[in-house]
């Protein structure tokens, strides 16, 4: 073993301890309050801040390393792929993360597949991830439970539903500098609810968008200070909403998130209750990526895989309660 080589093993080592050490420090306590963070603008002057650490479920690898969505149907776990993979969906499963089924959309390209929701009848895909800000053509992909739920088949067919934002008017590509990314949203009252994903000012904007297919700019309702990029999003039955995200504290240290919205009137859902749960550091689960929140207000949790020099993290499931945050709703 050549020097050089003996050299970039032990400082993997030492930083795998050092982060190691940090983490096992950090997270002991799954309950505790924390402290405001700096920045936080007055439109959350009445939001609490918990930390809670989520259970490790089941290691995911192969197919999915690159999680981006979730949702559950019937008790069964969907997830998709990030951007630049086959158009394809995976059952996986609930105890070890295995792929059960996998459905190739025929008549779509996964550009930038970034969330996953449903209603009664029907599965949205969002091909909106936007990193660099110049994608004109930003859609989400509509498709039949039924078709899903059909056995004798693999393949399945998509409609479109296609979407420009009313207020962007620069297309320059500006990489991870743009307030017109979105990975997160969810289905409610036969309306698309988008958060976009504003990498200059860790905000949230919320747009709305027709379910039906066709060709519709987006009507903008509100905006919320995130203190973090949001990348999933999902409500239940109960109308209790949960944002999740990541935040950069610094170099390569990124902690994960998740937002919690309940009392909010119509579908102003930022004028209610907030509460900001810290999940813990992202070398600990990964880059958060995909959340469905059940009717129990437990919740789901994918994590894409990531790397830190010559040490690799793998995408994961994982499993958070977080019924007390929602118990006087």
């Amino acid at each position: 073993m050549s020097g050089q080589k003996r050299k970039s093993i032990i400082l993997c080592c030492i930083a795998f301890i050092c982060i190691s050490f940090v983490q096992s420090n950090a997270q002991t306590d799954t309950t505790a309050k924390y402290s405001v963070p700096n920045g936080i603008s007055s439109n959350q002057g009445s939001s609490e801040y918990f930390s809670n650490k989520p259970q490790l479920i089941a290691k995911l690898g192969g197919e999915i390393r690159e999680t981006s969505g979730l949702i559950s149907i019937n008790g069964q776990l969907w997830t998709i792929n990030d951007g630049g993979n086959p158009p394809n969906l995976f059952q996986i499963d609930t105890t070890t993360g295995k792929i059960l089924r996998k459905i190739t959309v025929l008549n779509a390209t996964n550009t930038d597949w970034e969330s996953i929701t449903q209603d009664d009848s029907s599965i949205y895909i969002g091909d909106f991830g936007n990193n660099y800000g110049n994608r004109k053509d930003l859609h989400i992909l509509k498709i039949a439970k039924s078709d899903l739920s059909n056995r004798d088949s693999d393949t399945i067919q998509a409609g479109y539903i296609y979407f420009s934002y009313p207020d962007q008017i620069d297309f320059n590509r500006t990489p991870n500098a743009t307030n017109f990314d979105c990975e997160a949203f969810f289905c409610l009252n036969d309306t698309l609810h988008l958060f976009s994903k504003d990498w200059l000012d860790l905000k949230t904007r919320h747009y709305l968008i027709p379910s039906r297919p066709g060709s519709y700019e987006a009507l903008f309702v509100e905006q919320f200070t995130t203190d973090g990029l949001i990348t999933d999003a999902s409500i239940n039955e109960q109308g209790n909403i949960v944002l999740l995200g990541y935040k950069n504290n610094g170099g390569k240290f990124w902690d994960c998130f998740c937002w919690l919205l309940t009392g909010y009137s119509d579908s102003h859902f930022f004028n209610g209750k907030t509460v900001r749960i810290e999940l813990g550091s992202a070398w600990h689960l990964g880059q958060s990526e995909g959340i469905v929140l059940n009717g129990d207000n437990t919740a789901w949790l994918t994590s894409e895989s990531i790397r830190a020099g010559c040490l690799q993290r793998p995408a994961k499931l994982f499993r958070i309660n977080l019924s007390k945050y929602f118990r006087n709703e």
